[in-house]
């Protein structure tokens, strides 16, 4: 972790349906960086310098969750298939949402938008509901279900934390822009912005090279 807070300080992207370079923000500190890998390490940092950062939480539904869930419920058996299938898959077939419960004018009334996930998998408890649906549309609700634990805990630790910023990491990202979109608009819907760096899953090779060189 040492390496991955000192890495940092790089260019970063800000999704928002698209992925927008933007200014470094002033000031940066404190931040919380998200690292997402086979599980989810959340990361306080509040300076660049020794002792500047804390690991504050994390889950263990990650990137391996979501691979090891397609494999049992899908015939993808590789990351990329996985991705492939969640791509062409609608997660409103499985999920339950709020507009499910509530319907239209309850949503209005609780101040809720009804495409929020209420459920995850919720729709499979439905009669001959896998009947009515695909494994793309399991892949799509693995992938959102894993990215909105993410979400969760990262809004959590950056409210503690004081923070604006959340930077999202790590190989799960890596190539993986549905997971970006996903996590953009989750995070808007809890009034944050998510932020993504280059070469994030690299991190903390760069920050080795970078300590190395101090």
């Amino acid at each position: 972790m040492d390496c991955l807070s000192a890495s940092s300080p790089h260019l970063w992207l800000d999704g928002r349906g698209e992925q927008i370079e933007l200014e470094w923000p002033d000031p940066l500190f404190p931040m919380v960086i998200v690292n997402m890998g086979s599980g989810v390490s959340c990361i306080r940092v509040d300076h660049t310098g020794p002792g500047g950062y804390e690991r504050v939480g994390g889950t263990a539904c990650g990137g391996a969750t979501f691979l090891g869930l397609c494999k049992l419920l899908t015939s993808a058996q590789t990351f990329e298939e996985a991705l492939e299938l969640a791509e062409h898959g609608d997660s409103s077939r499985v999920d339950k949402l709020v507009g499910d419960i509530y319907g239209t004018s309850g949503c209005v009334d609780l101040g809720m938008p009804a495409t929020h996930t209420a459920a995850n998998f919720g729709k499979l408890v439905s009669k001959d509901a896998r009947r009515r649906i695909h494994e793309e549309d399991l892949a799509r609700s693995t992938l959102q279900m894993v990215v909105q634990a993410s979400v969760v805990v990262a809004k959590a630790h950056m409210m503690a934390a004081g923070a604006q910023h959340v930077f999202f990491v790590g190989g799960f990202l890596e190539n993986n822009m549905l997971a970006h979109s996903i996590i953009a608009h989750n995070m808007r819907s809890v009034h944050a912005t998510a932020c993504f760096l280059k070469h994030a899953d690299f991190l903390g090779a760069l920050g080795s090279l970078r300590q190395g060189i101090e």
